[in-house]
């Protein structure tokens, strides 16, 4: 059974949920629906995938491309960081009006996980040269740009000299063109390791790599 996740569910399921969700445990419901005042892309395995990555590691200084509306790997992120009690996460979104959305929901009904996210508005390509070196590192990275390969290795590109030993870094659509220039990079590379895959059909492919310590 293929489990997507509320925001890309069809309305039969939707239908479905809602008989259902009283009887499904907690967690469960959670990693399925996110917030649902707040639109999330990710399917349920990749959200567990990434809380937990972020859980176990405990990054303090986390980078991502793409907030969208605030409630998928913005909010999963910022939630595992919150339960980590530290660590920022670095969000872009070039869309003005995904951006206006996800701000107001973090002020609003998400208010408890701003101390854990710092939005920036624009390109990743703009923003991350200039940040990268006030950061002076990055333990984490989320690449879900662009259905564009070369764009996403460049992306990788400008974060590689920040990522030491133990960093992690997590890829989106692994299955698909966007990671067609990073995924061999990192394969053959002797010096990261994949550490978890979410195939298909769960997924559209989402990989994890660290940086041997």
């Amino acid at each position: 059974m293929v489990i997507r996740s509320l925001n890309a569910a069809s309305s039969r399921e939707r239908r479905l949920w809602k008989l259902i969700r009283p009887f499904v445990p907690k967690r469960f419901g959670w990693f399925y629906e996110g917030c649902p005042a707040v639109p999330g892309q990710m399917w349920y395995a990749e959200r567990k995938v990434l809380y937990e990555t972020i859980r176990q590691y405990r990054p303090q200084v986390v980078c991502e491309s793409g907030t969208w509306r605030g409630g998928g790997s913005t909010y999963f992120i910022a939630s595992a960081l919150r339960e980590n009690n530290s660590g920022i996460l670095h969000t872009t979104e070039a869309n003005s009006e995904f951006f206006g959305e996800a701000t107001h929901s973090y002020g609003t009904v998400l208010s408890s996980l701003l101390p854990f996210v710092e939005f920036h508005f624009g390109e990743s390509a703009a923003v991350y040269p200039p940040l990268l070196p006030k950061l002076g590192k990055v333990d984490a990275v989320l690449l879900d740009g662009a259905e564009d390969g070369p764009q996403t290795f460049q992306e990788f590109q400008v974060f590689e000299p920040y990522l030491g030993p133990g960093s992690i870094v997590m890829a989106h659509d692994w299955n698909t063109e966007k990671t067609a220039v990073l995924r061999p990079y990192l394969e053959a590379s002797a010096e990261w390791t994949l550490i978890q895959l979410v195939p298909p059909p769960q997924s559209v492919g989402f990989a994890v790599f660290r940086h041997k310590v």
